[in-house]
């Protein structure tokens, strides 16, 4: 996986255990929704904005953002939040956190639930070099064909 994430069409997987669970939504399209593990609809639109800094999509929705730490789907252009996606070698795998707050990042809530939801807590990192951080809170971006 290149270490610069480029704008196009993926499928984001957490890395909390050995089958990678895919991060989605339902199929059903409120005005808006939690993002969580082993969703339907896996298909993000990745769109690069500046250096490491994104706009992600998922569903048909337009917008991501945060209500209640929580990684919400939306329609609403007040959830457009521009997202760091930071590559962490050692891991072969990103943290994601808002551009305005990046000290917190995507986070399975429940590792122990099949559909976890994706929340926003405060990123864990183990002291060594190079640092390690929680599966919970890793993630990769898988390409798909056009």
């Amino acid at each position: 996986m290149a270490p610069n994430l480029t704008s196009g069409r993926f499928r984001v997987v957490s890395l909390i255990n050995d089958s990678n669970p895919p991060v989605g939504v339902n199929l059903t399209r409120p005005a808006f929704q939690s993002v969580h593990l082993n969703g339907r609809v896996t298909t993000w639109a990745v769109e690069q904005e500046g250096d490491n800094t994104y706009r992600l999509s998922v569903g048909g929705y337009p917008y991501t953002g945060v209500v209640v730490n929580r990684v919400t789907a939306s329609t609403h252009p007040e959830q457009n939040v521009e997202w760091i996606a930071t590559y962490i070698e050692r891991e072969d795998a990103y943290i994601i956190s808002a551009i305005n707050d990046e000290r917190n990042g995507w986070t399975v809530s429940d590792p122990n639930e099949a559909n976890s939801r994706i929340a926003l807590r405060p990123l864990i990192v183990g002291h060594s070099f190079p640092p390690r951080y929680l599966t919970s809170q890793l993630y990769r971006f898988e390409e798909l064909e056009e």
